[in-house]
């Protein structure tokens, strides 16, 4: 006999696999608009044509941790800017703030030079460790934000309390500044201070709005559809309890 859970993620794979159907059928879908990716896209190429760099920080998150996730999400996020930036004279940098996350960042960046077809260089600089505590890695992202002729910083992993550092010195270059975190206290300072928050699961939607690939799309478009299931089942099911079905 199935269980509900077996059921639940029956049901929620099925759905995936006829969305990945759609899309790929190009079936018309609007995603929700989210401000912060459209101006980031208009950015990159001004910060190219204008000589500086992009600043992405991944944060801390440790590899196979539970708060890994959102780190993957920037890592992506890592990924599909560097095929834009890498061409310009000043490419992106990454800051972290665990060994293994630094290695990963770097890994990254050599697989977008060899897409490329362009020789990996100076990777120790792009993808950097800037420091292993919260209070050193804050430090050193911070001075990265002031002095590496940063346009735009894209804040997107796991951050704690150092966050404010981060945003403070984004702020006070004037740079276009988006920002998410699964950390309560990252996200409340991200809202107070960055040009454009990231709310919730808005941080792990990055792929599907900076790229066109068909299975995060499809991911993405299968959340909204069984979000709007579960609304209304809760609808339903209230309206049938008042009346006492």
């Amino acid at each position: 006999m199935i269980d509900g859970y077996s059921l639940l993620i029956f049901l929620g794979l099925s759905l995936l696999l006829v969305v990945s159907t759609l899309v790929q059928r190009k079936v018309p879908y609007t995603l929700r608009e989210i401000p912060g990716f459209q101006r980031l896209r208009r950015a990159i190429g001004l910060a190219v044509e204008d000589g500086k760099r992009i600043h992405i920080s991944l944060g801390r998150g440790v590899l196979l941790s539970e708060n890994f996730g959102v780190t993957l999400s920037g890592l992506g996020v890592l990924k599909l800017l560097s095929r834009f930036a890498l061409i310009s004279d000043h490419p992106p940098i990454a800051t972290t703030g665990e060994g293994s996350l630094m290695l990963l960042a770097q890994d990254g960046l050599r697989s977008t030079y060899n897409r490329l077809g362009l020789a990996p260089r100076n990777l120790p600089q792009q993808a950097v460790l800037a420091g292993t505590t919260p209070l050193a890695y804050g430090v050193g992202a911070y001075l990265e934000t002031r002095e590496g002729r940063i346009a735009v910083d894209l804040l997107i992993g796991h951050l704690g309390n150092e966050a404010a550092w981060l945003g403070e010195a984004s702020h006070r270059q004037g740079n276009l500044s988006i920002a998410g975190s699964d950390h309560l206290t990252a996200q409340a300072v991200f809202t107070a201070v960055a040009t454009y928050a990231l709310i919730g699961e808005e941080v792990f939607a990055a792929g599907a709005y900076l790229d066109s690939n068909t299975a995060q799309r499809a991911s993405l478009q299968t959340q909204d559809i069984a979000r709007w299931a579960i609304v209304v089942f809760l609808i339903l099911a209230s309206g049938a309890k008042l009346l006492g079905i």
